[in-house]
């Protein structure tokens, strides 16, 4: 029998019982997330290279392939690939999609905020 569900993240761990699960909103793009991704990567896979430039430098140094693997309301993740290990790196957005349809704009906002780093300058950077 389901009671709990325990959530990690940053090391900490937190317990939700069955009733705040069942209180919670459902995210609006978590029935068009595994398209979101795919599209993403088919279509788009330029822009992730892009979307490096918001990754901590020292968390980029070394990346052999970074990929989104995650999307919801408040951002996306991509996984970072190195030789011998990976790490996510999350990349929120400035606030949270209330609904699919404000999902693009969202992206475009981190697009944007990305294309105002150039590459020189994000690996001379410490955020």
């Amino acid at each position: 029998e389901f009671s709990h569900a325990v959530l990690e993240a940053a090391g900490e761990r937190v317990t939700v019982g069955l009733d705040e699960l069942m209180e919670a909103d459902t995210d609006p793009l978590a029935t068009c997330e595994a398209g979101m991704l795919t599209h993403l990567i088919d279509d788009h896979g330029d822009i992730v290279d892009l979307l490096l430039r918001l990754v901590k430098p020292r968390a980029a140094l070394g990346v052999r392939r970074a990929l989104p693997v995650a999307i919801d309301r408040y951002g996306i993740t991509l996984r970072l690939e190195y030789a011998h290990t990976h790490d996510d790196a999350r990349l929120a957005f400035p606030s949270p999609v209330k609904d699919v349809d404000q999902a693009g704009a969202r992206i475009h906002t981190l697009l944007d905020t990305a294309r105002h780093r150039s590459p020189r300058s994000w690996l001379l950077s410490d955020s």
